[in-house]
């Protein structure tokens, strides 16, 4: 520019001197023909000083003109960046943005650095997936810091996101000749332009965006190295190796609620506050994604559609890509062009993982799908860098996955888009990848499995077992559910039959981890015609049974496990009849016949110990103690799941062991010992958050309010049990929130509340008929009876009563059946019935003086204490005080409880 302006400066004052001197000239002649002698020299040189003050003023006046004329075309190249694009939200991005590039020093005017790589100029990055809004952000930050940039701001579209990226030649010949260079004097080769644009800016405060950058080569001859210079950079991927000291900066998704203001600006906020649901549906489908909901906001407006219509669109898969395009923006193209940049080890990798359910990824997927450990670093890397995918931000359940590192979600458009273009492989190619896959899912299935059924063990190669030696079988299985079930299919599609069926057979050992959806179980674990494994038919076979008991089909697992009982051969199979009589068992229980549960469970147990099956004990083990708990021994109950809780902390399975701290806890709430329920219900509560299971969360805190209610603590008792039911409620978990219904009756009387109590214990009642559960059904009819009696009214409370006492007996549910029968007693009592009354007492008083229910027997004592001398057999309640006392201290406590006031098993 320099130059420029001298030589414009010199024309002008050359330009100026020849008109003079003609001028003067010319007026010389004038005088000297008109005038003579000294009155000619006088008026000459009048002349020729007013003719020279003209000449001056004019060269001067000419001078100025062409240097701002000079001055205007070079600043008005300096100053190029584009209008702002509208940016909602992104405030503290923003701030980053401002607070880095306001921090201008002065220029060094000192010598030039020999290349960029010690620039003392301030370079910043900022990345992010495509579309995600990178150039509304350095747009806006741009134009906010552009008085701190005296001398210009340029800006060069890197066409980064293109089909044909702009060549670092093109784009400094741009920046050259936007800095006043004359395109005659711009150098042929990329070095020499790269230094004539160091040389110009090395004394200026001048802003360079680089929009769109495409890689590293293609910039790093475009930075300045002058202090006074900052460059700020967009890119997809973080391109900061050798180019600048700070980290860059990547942009991440908005947040909901600025998605919402995405959408809103574009489609019109009438739009979103006339349907606020459809819309927060729209920004999820669109992953948040700003090109997305910018293309789908613009479209609503301008077609004037509604917020429905166009989800619909989104939701149809023909129509999908078609509606998120728009005025030239296509987000299919954005991917595209992305898809296209990336390596094809990358691509294989995400579109396998894109054809899998919906789930977090990990490093092992990584690793699945990728041909060594090497590929699987450089493809996640890569997706990383390029945005199309995230990491999770770490949380507590990094705790139960060890072997998958860290976690990481491709974006939905992003997947979806993957997945088609895996769909659109060569046949032969998409099945190899998938088949890699297949074998991938069966080796780490068998490998966990092998924990719970050590014949497994020697299946799998022994580096996969290495790798999932610090990982929770439990956890993973049930994170990967959705997966492995896709696998199998997958493998009987691809005829991979033996890889289908060790998986099917590795699956059905965490069938109490897992929820099948209804009806799949068949399909799941059906072996092909060409399985002749005992071992796996066997597996697939106790599945099918599992899987009918959780869908209330008791007769159809009996059916299925009719062999349970005979003999099998073979070291590899000896532990087949025993574990199928551990299903047996529950079989029974879920027929109601406890009794029969009981046996089964126990001779299970028995076997299964002699056989060292250490988890099939553990899990029969805790099944055994609750049906010890039903049928009067609660102290065998305790034992036998201390022994499972040991075994399970010893295992290091962090959900058998949550699982059994709460069966533990139950138990001891039995006995009366509720302080030490307490803290163990609170610890599984905290395993079942970290392992994110719900339902065993919210059956925790169903428990625990129930322990706390025995504590004396009813409003925490009722705060629990509303989180439990927020939790079954969305789930659809019906029999779980009677149960809570059921548990509130107690709580809601003993606080004074029986109107309330009443009612919900009716809203109990009508969940239980409709479920068709008749043990729930007499549950709640004995505290129906009991809320009868606390009222006044025993003669209304008999019925209930006897419908509680006849179904617990027929169950052989021993407790419950006391529990009603005390009640009973207590209403027989109350309509003067004494003969009854006593024969109920005595009843209930054979079943808790078998077991260690010492509270039980003595809240009854007190009954017959109170009949007696309702009666006038006062002598006779007499001795029965004296002794119960001295044989049970726990009667002297609870003096003068009355079973027709107090509140069933609270003192």
């Amino acid at each position: 520019m320099a130059e420029q302006v001298g030589s414009r400066r010199n024309t002008v004052v050359f330009a100026g001197a020849a008109f003079g001197a003609a001028a003067l000239g010319t007026t010389g002649d004038l005088i000297f023909n008109v005038l003579q002698g000294t009155a000619a020299k006088v008026v000459s040189i009048g002349a020729t000083v007013a003719t020279g003050g003209l000449v001056a003023y004019q060269a001067l006046k000419a001078q100025r003109e062409g240097l701002e004329q000079a001055v205007v075309s070079v600043w008005t190249r300096r100053h190029q960046l584009p209008p702002q694009e509208p940016l909602v939200g992104r405030q503290e991005l923003l701030n980053v943005l401002f607070t880095l590039l306001s921090d201008v020093p002065a220029p060094a005017r000192s010598a030039l650095p020999v290349n960029s790589a010690v620039s003392r100029s301030k370079i910043v990055v900022v990345h992010g997936a495509p579309g995600v809004g990178k150039t509304a952000l350095a747009l806006t930050a741009a134009h906010r810091v552009q008085s701190f940039y005296p001398d210009g701001q340029l800006y060069v579209n890197l066409r980064g996101d293109g089909d044909a990226p702009k060549p670092s030649a093109r784009a400094l010949e741009d920046l050259l000749e936007s800095l006043g260079v004359d395109h005659a004097d711009i150098p042929g080769d990329v070095d020499s332009r790269s230094a004539m644009l160091r040389n110009l800016t090395n004394d200026l405060r001048l802003l360079l965006v680089l929009d769109n950058t495409h890689s590293t080569e293609q910039v790093r001859p475009l930075l300045p190295v002058g202090a006074g210079c900052s460059v700020l950079i967009t890119s997809r991927r973080p391109l900061s190796a050798g180019m600048t000291q700070s980290r860059p900066i990547p942009v991440a998704l908005p947040d909901e609620n600025e998605a919402l203001e995405v959408l809103s600006h574009y489609a019109g906020r009438e739009r979103i506050l006339g349907d606020p649901a459809t819309a927060l549906a729209i920004t999820k489908f669109c992953d948040r994604l700003p090109l997305a909901l910018r293309i789908v906001g613009a479209k609503v407006r301008q077609t004037n559609s509604s917020l429905r219509d166009m989800l619909a669109l989104l939701e149809a898969e023909d129509d999908r890509w078609d509606t998120l395009e728009f005025e030239g923006d296509s987000l299919h193209r954005v991917l595209m062009v992305t898809y296209r940049d990336l390596a094809e080890q990358t691509r294989a990798a995400l579109g396998l993982i894109s054809v899998l359910p919906v789930g977090e990824i990990s490093d092992w997927h990584f690793r699945s799908v990728a041909r060594s450990r090497g590929t699987a670093f450089s493809v996640r890397e890569e997706l990383l860098q390029t945005g199309l995918m995230e990491r999770h931000s770490g949380d507590e359940s990094q705790e139960e996955t060890a072997a998958a590192s860290a976690g990481y979600r491709v974006h939905d458009l992003v997947r979806v888009f993957a997945a088609e273009q895996h769909e659109q492989l060569p046949p032969e190619e998409r099945q190899q990848h998938e088949a890699r896959m297949v074998r991938a899912y069966r080796d780490a299935a068998v490998a966990l499995a092998a924990r719970r059924a050590p014949e497994l063990q020697g299946e799998v190669p022994s580096e996969v077992v290495d790798e999932f030696a610090q990982e929770s079988a439990a956890g993973w299985m049930s994170t990967e559910e959705d997966r492995i079930r896709e696998a199998i299919a997958r493998g009987k599609s691809l005829g991979m039959h033996a890889e289908a069926a060790d998986l099917g057979e590795a699956l059905s050992y965490f069938l109490d981890d897992i929820s099948l959806p209804a009806g799949s179980a068949d399909w799941l674990f059906e072996a092909h015609p060409s399985e002749t494994r005992v071992r796996v038919l066997a597996g697939l076979r106790r599945a099918r049974a599992m899987a009918a008991l959780a869908e209330g089909s008791p007769d159809t697992a009996l059916a299925l496990l009719a062999p349970a009982l005979e003999p099998v051969d073979g070291s590899a199979t000896s532990v087949v009849g025993p574990r199928d009589e551990s299903v047996v068992a529950r079989a029974y229980a879920a027929k109601q016949d406890f009794r029969l549960a009981h046996d089964h469970m126990a001779t299970a147990v028995n076997d299964l110990r002699q056989a060292d099956d250490v988890w099939h004990v553990l899990n029969s083990l805790e099944k055994l103690g609750e049906f010890q708990r039903w049928r009067g021994d609660p102290e065998g109950a305790e034992r036998s799941q201390a022994d499972a809780l040991q075994l399970a902390e010893r295992s290091g399975d962090v959900r058998a062991r949550a699982r059994l701290r709460r069966t533990l806890a139950e138990t001891l709430g039995y006995l009366r010992r509720p302080e030490e329920a307490a803290p163990l219900l609170e610890a599984a509560i905290r395993d079942f958050r970290i392992l994110k299971d719900r339902r065993w969360e919210g059956a925790s805190l169903y428990a625990l309010g129930k322990i706390y209610r025995l504590l004396g603590r009813r409003q925490e008792a009722l705060d629990r049990y509303t989180r439990a039911e927020e939790i079954f409620g969305p789930m659809g978990e019906r029999h779980w929130v009677g149960r809570v219904n059921n548990a509130r009756i107690r709580v809601l009387a003993g606080m004074g509340s029986l109107d309330q109590a009443a009612a919900t214990a009716n809203a109990a009642l009508r969940t239980f008929e409709e479920l068709g559960d008749e043990m729930w059904q007499a549950h709640t009819q004995r505290d129906i009876g009991w809320l009868h009696i606390k009222a006044g009214r025993a003669d209304t409370a008999v019925d209930p009563l006897t419908y509680a006492v006849e179904v617990t007996e027929r169950a052989g549910d021993a407790y419950a059946g006391s529990m009603a029968l005390h009640l009973r007693g207590v209403a027989y009592r109350e309509l003067g019935r004494y003969a009854e009354a006593h024969a109920d007492f005595e009843a209930a008083l054979g079943v808790y003086r078998s077991g260690a229910y010492q509270w039980n027997e003595a809240a009854v004592t007190q009954d017959v204490v109170i009949a007696l001398r309702a009666e006038s057999r006062t002598a006779d309640a007499d001795r029965l005080a004296e002794a119960t006392e001295s044989a049970n201290p726990i009667f002297a406590r609870m003096r003068g409880r009355d079973g027709a006031v107090a509140v069933p098993d609270e003192e």
